[in-house]
């Protein structure tokens, strides 16, 4: 299995039954899954040395020495970076996430492959919300620099890119 997985989208791992729901929970009904399996549950039987985390601390908890980690922040996506303070339970920026990903992860002496993905700056393009984009972007620039900064350039290649792109305008919030 994977070794490091941090993000939002909890309701896909949860059955479709309120006693299932998360602390911070906001709907009434947190998971979404109808054959009322909970992944979360099955993941910590599979790793009991793990560490599963939901909020901002467990993330602070994490120890460098964890072998398996899984984190699950948010119910939906994770917050945009400027709403982030605004999370009921508190989630990591993705220059956390990144910093720590790699702190766990240099503990393989074969390496590891790392993916850092900033999927709200999608979002909030399609929304036409330059705010959010450029807010999300710059944090995006962090996390590169964080991964930067960790990592020995003589055996570590990192590549920024993108699966598609939009063009950047600024036209209120027009229906599309």
């Amino acid at each position: 299995g994977l070794d490091f997985v941090m993000g939002g989208g909890r309701r896909h791992f949860l059955p479709k039954d309120a006693a299932f729901n998360s602390t911070d929970a906001v709907s009434a009904v947190e998971g979404d899954r109808t054959d009322n399996r909970d992944l979360t549950a099955e993941w910590k039987t599979q790793y009991p040395n793990g560490t599963y985390v939901m909020d901002q601390t467990g993330f602070d908890a994490i120890s460098n020495d964890a072998t398996k980690v899984f984190g699950l922040f948010n119910e939906s996506h994770m917050q945009y970076e400027a709403d982030r303070a605004n999370d009921v339970a508190g989630e990591p920026s993705l220059s956390q996430m990144t910093e720590k990903a790699i702190n766990v992860l240099d503990n393989n002496e074969q390496g590891f492959f790392l993916t850092v993905e900033s999927g709200r700056i999608d979002h909030a393009h399609h929304a036409g919300n330059a705010y959010n984009a450029l807010n999300d972007t710059i944090e995006l620039a962090k996390a590169v620099k964080v991964a930067m900064e960790n990592t020995n350039p003589e055996e570590t290649l990192i590549v920024v890119t993108a699966d598609h792109s939009h063009v950047f305008t600024i036209a209120g919030y027009p229906k599309r």
